[in-house]
């Protein structure tokens, strides 16, 4: 986040590191894929971590080997941008050039 004052990749975070940096800025940020290969930045591999997706897409876990261990959880590459678009987080739309 912005010094401890916003979440990891949120878009108030953006916003400030935007409005309070100098023009030549470049953003880092943590890119996921979705399925429709869209780029969100989003804080955490899984979406549960940081979004009501669970909640959301209740019956839609999914399991990965991720690092070599079993893992199990919400992951952006089983949704498209517009099922993304019902959850409750602020994503940021990476654009590709």
């Amino acid at each position: 986040g912005f010094s401890g004052l916003f979440p990891d990749s949120s878009y108030n975070a953006y916003v400030l590191a935007v409005g309070t940096s100098l023009p030549d800025l470049v953003l880092w940020c943590d890119v996921q894929l979705t399925k429709d290969a869209a780029g969100i930045c989003f804080p955490d591999l899984k979406l549960d971590n940081a979004s009501d997706v669970n909640v959301v897409f209740n019956n839609r876990a999914s399991t990965y080997i991720v690092s070599g261990v079993s893992t199990r959880g919400w992951f952006s590459i089983d949704y498209n941008l517009k099922d993304l678009r019902l959850v409750s987080c602020k994503l940021l739309f990476v654009k590709s050039y």
